[in-house]
């Protein structure tokens, strides 16, 4: 069944976009992490993130496959690369220590339709793929970073102890600890609603005030529906 977070608050709120989604699959009996974002994304992190070495490109099931090779050794030995299946709107993304050698198999195990509302990636069978709960990504300007989740499939844990009302849910603080260096807030703010779990993360541009973090969430409500 096919779903959606959506966003509304007391304040303005930014609900263009871009978004991105992430997820992990179990694909040819290995555990990937896979990223759909705007088409354009992996030219930024080509730019940024993961600059490579060699980048390869080549046309591929209606779209193109686009192949960014890192020479240098990772902490484990071995070079690492980032590959992606670009189409008009959208891309899919992984990212893998090692060689890159058979990657279109990798793709190969989804069906992949591209349109201007977004990319619906489908397994073409439970033994191509298997794929577990996806997060929902989504920059709110001069406030951070929010990741949705579903109750019941987030990757963080919850605090037991009762958190702070909101007009929506509950709220929490999480430091970041060593995470927090170069951003604009040491702690995270984790926002419980009764369909979605959302943490916000400030990033290095974003307010410095705790107080503007909080009462942006204050009034938030976070809602995962089907479509």
């Amino acid at each position: 069944m096919l779903s959606r977070p959506v966003l509304s608050g007391s304040t303005v709120l930014d609900t263009s976009r871009p978004w991105s989604c992430g997820f992990i699959a179990l694909v040819r009996g290995a555990r990937r992490s896979f990223t759909v974002a705007e088409a354009g994304a992996f030219d930024w992190h080509s730019t940024y993130t993961t600059i490579p070495d060699q980048l390869l490109r080549q046309p591929y099931r209606g779209g193109e496959l686009v192949v960014g090779l890192r020479e240098e050794p990772t902490h484990e030995g071995l070079p690492d690369y980032r590959a992606a299946w670009r189409g008009p709107w959208f891309e899919l993304h992984t990212r893998a220590t090692g060689r890159a050698e058979g990657i279109t198999r990798i793709f190969d195990a989804f069906r992949l339709t591209d349109t201007p509302l977004g990319l619906l990636a489908r397994p073409r069978s439970t033994g191509a793929a298997q794929m577990e709960p996806l997060r929902v990504a989504k920059e709110i300007p001069g406030i951070g970073y929010l990741t949705i989740e579903r109750p019941g499939s987030s990757q963080g844990a919850i605090p037991e102890s009762r958190g702070h009302p909101t007009q929506h849910g509950q709220l929490w603080h999480e430091p970041l600890g060593l995470g927090a260096r170069g951003r604009s807030r040491s702690h995270a703010l984790i926002l419980v609603t009764p369909t979605a779990i959302t943490r916000l993360v400030p990033g290095p541009a974003d307010t410095t005030n705790p107080d503007e973090a909080r009462a942006f969430l204050d009034g938030l409500s976070v809602t995962w529906e089907p479509t």
